[in-house]
């Protein structure tokens, strides 16, 4: 068997982004297919407004409504900002439209080899993405806003981009003070994390939070977000 070494698996660190739309599995069939074209367009254009080219885009990945991507890792700083660019397009559309449109979006740096296409570091994106006090916090504006324009994204971070980057300051549009620490566990992951919501103070909304009575989201009759009885 062929010990694996760093020059055979040739990993380089990468800063991957992932972003998933709220609520679309609740969404009748007709809204599926122009939701999924419509975040994309959105996300590409929030990508080139932190200096991104989308089509530079390493290991990109579709995830149902979302998508997984990947940059060299000094542009981990770039993918943060993301969320404020996409929070504040979601908003603005959503001012408009008759079905409001959200997103969650996860960001992480770990290696990653060009020539795999199975990668631990999408798998703890993943994680991350689905991290039931960050659902909460999500969920909880949703229910709180449900035109969708005081609320479009909220962001979710690891340790390693936390520690590295946006604890430091490193990140102008994330401020560290507005974040809010969380654990994330599963049968197979656990660390901490830290969630951003642009514009609002995220202690405050755990604060508000009672994981225990949290209600699901689902689209009602008009196809308008709203909560379950």
């Amino acid at each position: 068997m062929q010990v694996l070494t760093s020059g055979h698996y040739n990993a380089h660190t990468h800063a991957v982004l992932s972003v998933d739309i709220v609520g679309s599995s609740k969404a009748s069939d007709d809204l599926l297919d122009p939701m999924k074209t419509e975040m994309e367009t959105l996300v590409s254009r929030s990508f080139t407004a932190v200096g991104l080219a989308p089509g530079e885009a390493r290991h990109f990945r579709e995830t149902g409504d979302g998508l997984m991507v990947a940059y060299p890792d000094h542009a981990v700083g770039q993918l943060c900002e993301v969320v404020f660019h996409l929070d504040h397009l979601l908003r603005t559309r959503n001012r408009y439209a008759r079905v409001p449109m959200r997103a969650r979006v996860a960001v992480h740096m770990g290696p990653m080899a060009d020539n795999h296409r199975y990668h631990r570091t999408y798998i703890t994106l993943t994680r991350l993405l689905c991290a039931s006090t960050f659902n909460d916090a999500v969920g909880y504006w949703c229910r709180s806003d449900p035109t969708g324009d005081k609320f479009g994204a909220g962001m979710i971070v690891s340790q390693s981009v936390w520690r590295n980057v946006v604890e430091p300051f490193g990140v102008a549009l994330v401020p560290p003070a507005r974040c809010a620490r969380i654990s994330v566990t599963t049968p197979d992951f656990a660390d901490s994390a830290w969630i951003h919501l642009p514009g609002l103070d995220a202690e405050a909304v755990l604060a508000e939070l009672n994981p225990a009575v949290a209600v699901p989201l689902v689209f009602d009759r008009v196809s308008r977000l709203s909560t379950t009885a």
